[in-house]
């Protein structure tokens, strides 16, 4: 007799390793879910109450990892004015300001998923546990038998790199910038670095014989060293005769009482994108031994750049619904307290915290350094 067939309810919906699996990341297991609010109306949509939807009227969202993604990281960007930015948030705003790019400019620029803080953080341990991890096969390349994250990197010259860094400065986004030529010529393999340089918008909170808060030259310095292991390890050549550490470069810096590395590291990306336009418009060739990278704005608005994520992230998680969904507001209960991360910590806050500051961030010093302010008593 014949096996019989095994009914529709008996057959697995997925067969990904459960380690894999994200409810929010499956078609099936996907929901659309309203909250406690109203949802304004402009009168161009009709509004389909939830105990009335049919599966037609729910959007479904075409690629899963991307609207998780961008989901996390508007969630993140709406629910703070002065808190750490999630990667997903980063990275959705950084790729999307690269895409806008001019082809001729996209195809010489990276801009790398954000990366942190093992390998650049200051605990030793967790910088060794990474280096075993990356030799782990399932992450070799089969054609060059190294980590498969260098055979992106050296496809193109120039590489943005926004780096997630935990020591005992603070938790802050910096930015890592490097250009390479080949060592091969007509190679198209860019692993010969020939100048890099960091960004780190934190300031010392010791102050100077000068009265000023100056660039973190130890945390700049130890990044450089493990970015210099990093590299070799995966056949980077770094020669001394032609390599040039540009140091901490000049951009502009993060009061020490916020908690804004985020919109600066953001800010920061963009304007480098725009300098590497402008070279590639005027017709000229960078050269690394004469040109240095450059110094940034001395005035940056972090919660700008916020509200500009913010609408990325938003816009982002749309496309990924093929269209099929709109940006909307939804109102919420007014006086209703939200526990989310504002000012770098987990706390209880009012709707009205969100608004952002009321002051303007002050202009940076001609020397990009904070001056000291003596506490009110």
């Amino acid at each position: 007799m014949a096996a019989s067939k095994p009914s529709e309810a008996q057959v697995p919906k997925h067969t990904l390793n459960p380690l894999l699996k994200r409810p929010i990341e499956a078609v099936d297991d996907y929901q659309l879910r309203v909250g406690p609010g109203w949802t304004l109306n402009d009168g161009t949509f009709q509004h389909v109450p939830q105990s009335l939807r049919r599966r037609r009227d729910t959007p479904h969202p075409t690629y899963m990892g991307d609207s998780f993604r961008a989901m996390t990281g508007l969630s993140n960007l709406q629910l703070g004015h002065n808190a750490p930015i999630h990667p997903c948030a980063m990275d959705v705003a950084t790729a999307h300001i690269w895409r806008c790019l001019p082809p001729v400019v996209k195809s010489q620029v990276k801009v790398v998923p954000p990366n942190g803080p093992d390998l650049w953080g200051d605990n030793v341990e967790n910088f060794e546990a990474m280096q075993i991890k990356m030799k782990d096969p399932k992450y070799m390349d089969k054609n060059t038998e190294s980590y498969s994250t260098y055979v992106e990197l050296k496809k193109k010259p120039w590489i943005i790199w926004p780096l997630w860094v935990e020591d005992r400065w603070g938790k802050d986004w910096v930015l890592l910038v490097w250009y390479a030529d080949e060592s091969k010529p007509n190679s198209k393999v860019y692993d010969r670095v020939r100048r890099f340089a960091i960004y780190d918008p934190r300031r010392n909170p010791h102050v100077s014989l000068d009265s000023k808060h100056h660039e973190l030259t130890d945390r700049a310095q130890r990044i450089a060293r493990r970015l210099s292991t990093f590299l070799k390890e995966g056949g980077y050549q770094m020669i001394t005769e032609t390599l040039i550490w540009q140091g901490v470069a000049r951009m502009s810096p993060m009061p020490l009482d916020e908690t804004t590395s985020g919109e600066r590291c953001f800010a920061a990306c963009k304007e480098i994108l725009d300098w590497i336009v402008k070279i590639h418009v005027s017709g000229r060739r960078y050269d690394p031994a004469l040109t240095e990278f450059p110094e940034l704005s001395r005035w940056v608005n972090p919660y700008q750049y916020r509200v500009e994520m913010t609408g990325i992230n938003a816009w982002l998680l749309m496309a990924t619904f093929d269209f099929n969904a709109r940006i909307a507001v939804e109102c919420t209960i007014p006086e209703v307290k939200t526990e989310v991360v504002a000012d770098g910590k987990r706390r209880i806050i009012q709707p009205y915290d969100l608004a952002g500051p009321y002051d303007p961030p002050a202009l940076a010093e001609a020397d990009y350094s904070l001056p000291f302010k003596r506490r009110k008593t």
